[in-house]
């Protein structure tokens, strides 16, 4: 028994100190470049593949390429580490689909494309129909990208070359266009490790946040009392905290280097355009300050709607509505990560003393209507008015259907009744897609029909024709705040969705806020175009539409 004992102890150890991986993406934030994992659960790294399946030069990959001794990519053989016909494919980095075809060699393909410059190919095992994914669909690391069916192995290509024909054509060749997936992957998972985005912890090149003396802690301090200092509660301001500390890659790192390059960066993850650093943010050092200052100019409806909801709310509770309606990541990442980030928004509230902070009555005495807001108690509307409900009186379209993200359930039911009111609607209410365009613009002062009498169909009409409510616009005028409808025949029940324009018109990648969707899970929520519409946008009749004001 002894000698058995022994024995069992060893192979802990052994198992203990070499680990072998994990599944997981690195961090399980929502959205950040730092997110790295594995393709297929259950594999452990390093993963296997049969001779010629590595990257690489080698006599194995010149005796199943026709002579080419460069394989460009990594093959997840089946039937080992558990891979085999059947296996879910994952995505391993956070992206966008960019393309998904045939090619023959490729058979049927998925190309995603990240904000940081690398781009992810997942090949030579998907039939159509494996596919789960398509184009213009941001993934998040741990999505699922399809089901490996063919060929016996699944093919992971990675590269920086954003031109798939480019890369495609250096397929057999070593000169630094097709990079390691295994080593790409190990180093993508490591570098987020050292931010200290996989603990809760924050842990990292600024130490833990929990404890005094860390440059993470005082950073972290900052961040409380800056929200606090604007008249949040100190729930409100330890809920926002626990999404930093709790599941995002910073570990309250204020270095902004990549602030342009469009990825989201530094503590609240956000991604302004470059017209809006050139013209706001270009002369300025990116302290907590100036970063609390950005969120608040980009979501002010956003900030006001969080500090309306959540003003006797506890810091956990305060943590998931931070997630849900700033943050927004994928489902798969909501589950993945909001228990930690309500025990960091718990471990935030008792370290700087939360609970003795109640919330003003509104944000730096500006009312909570989705008005511009700075950290000086200024407001950039002189137009506001007096609570969350009652809308942006300068038709601030974008800030007014923001502060309703998280709202309604779906159905396609119409009438004030349903959601409580125009100045006080009811979260758990219910409505459609052109209730909710409806209700948005009738809070932000455009002209609509009495008690939602409309459709999509009679949208449409209305905006090519009439012009009671909408007029049609091409696409090149396309703004955030316009209207975008789609209609198949008469554009009744199923057959058309509408939503609001978060962005300048980009195609099917265009932001857009509605209510159900594709993209969503029935309340009001953010998408794009390709998502939020599916067939309707490739096989329907698209107008686009400008409010008109009252």
């Amino acid at each position: 028994m002894a000698l058995l004992g022994i024995i069992i102890f060893l192979v802990i150890l052994i198992v203990v100190i070499i680990g072998g991986g994990s599944d997981d993406c690195s961090s399980g934030d929502s959205g950040a470049s730092g997110n790295w994992g594995w393709p297929f659960d259950g594999v452990k790294d390093p993963p296997q593949a049969l001779d010629g399946g590595k990257f690489g030069d080698s006599a194995a990959s010149a005796s199943v390429r026709h002579g080419h001794t460069f394989h460009d990519g990594f093959d997840w053989s089946f039937g080992l580490n558990g891979v085999h016909s059947g296996s879910t494919v994952k995505a391993v980095h956070d992206g966008t689909v960019t393309r998904v075809a045939y090619a023959n060699g490729l058979d049927y393909y998925v190309w995603v494309h990240s904000d940081d410059g690398y781009n992810e190919v997942y090949q030579e095992t998907f039939d159509k129909d494996d596919i789960k994914v398509h184009e213009g669909q941001h993934v998040n690391c741990g999505d699922t990208i399809g089901t490996a069916h063919l060929n016996g192995h699944m093919h992971l290509g990675i590269t920086k070359e954003n031109d798939f024909g480019k890369a495609e054509l250096k397929a057999f060749t070593n000169d630094g266009t097709w990079l390691d997936p295994i080593k790409t992957i190990e180093d993508g998972m490591k570098s987020s490790s050292s931010k200290g985005g996989s603990g809760g912890s924050g842990a990292g090149v600024t130490g833990d946040w929990t404890r005094a003396g860390t440059k993470a802690y005082e950073t972290a301090k900052a961040v409380f009392e800056g929200w606090v200092s604007i008249g949040m509660s100190g729930a409100e301001a330890a809920g926002i905290i626990g999404n930093i500390g709790g599941a995002e890659d910073t570990g309250f790192v204020l270095n902004q280097a990549d602030i342009g390059g469009g990825s989201g960066g530094g503590l609240y993850q956000f991604t302004p355009s470059s017209k809006y650093l050139n013209d706001k943010k270009s002369d300025k050092s990116w302290s907590v300050k100036n970063q609390q200052e950005v969120v608040m100019d980009l979501e002010p409806g956003t900030i006001n709607g969080y500090f309306q909801r959540n003003k006797n709310s506890s810091a956990a509770d305060c943590a998931t509505d931070w997630m849900n309606s700033y943050e927004r990541p994928s489902p798969y990442a909501r589950a993945q990560t909001n228990s930690a980030r309500r025990a960091a928004a718990e471990k935030a509230y008792i370290m700087f003393g939360g609970s003795g902070i109640k919330a003003k009555d509104s944000l730096l005495g500006v009312a909570a209507n989705g008005a511009g807001l700075s950290i000086d108690g200024t407001s950039d509307n002189p137009d506001c008015d007096d609570g969350v409900d009652a809308g942006s009186a300068d038709g601030n379209i974008v800030d007014v259907a923001k502060s309703l993200l998280g709202y309604f359930h779906y159905g396609q039911v119409h009438g004030t009744a349903n959601i409580g009111s125009v100045d006080h609607p009811n979260r758990n209410g219910v409505t459609d897609c052109s209730g909710f365009v409806w209700l948005v613009l009738t809070k932000a002062g455009y002209k609509t029909p009495a008690n939602m009498g409309w459709f999509t169909g009679s949208m449409a009409a209305d905006a090519k024709g009439s012009h009671q409510w909408l007029k049609q616009i091409s696409p090149n005028e396309a703004q955030a705040g316009d209207v975008i409808i789609c209609n198949e025949g008469s554009g009744a029940g199923n057959a058309g969705h509408t939503a609001i324009l978060e962005e300048n018109w980009k195609g099917g990648n265009t932001k857009v806020i509605e209510e159900g969707g594709s993209g969503g899970s029935g309340g009001v929520n953010e998408s794009n175009v390709s998502m939020a519409f599916g067939s309707l946008f490739t096989n329907g009749e698209t107008v686009i539409a400008r409010p008109i004001k009252k």
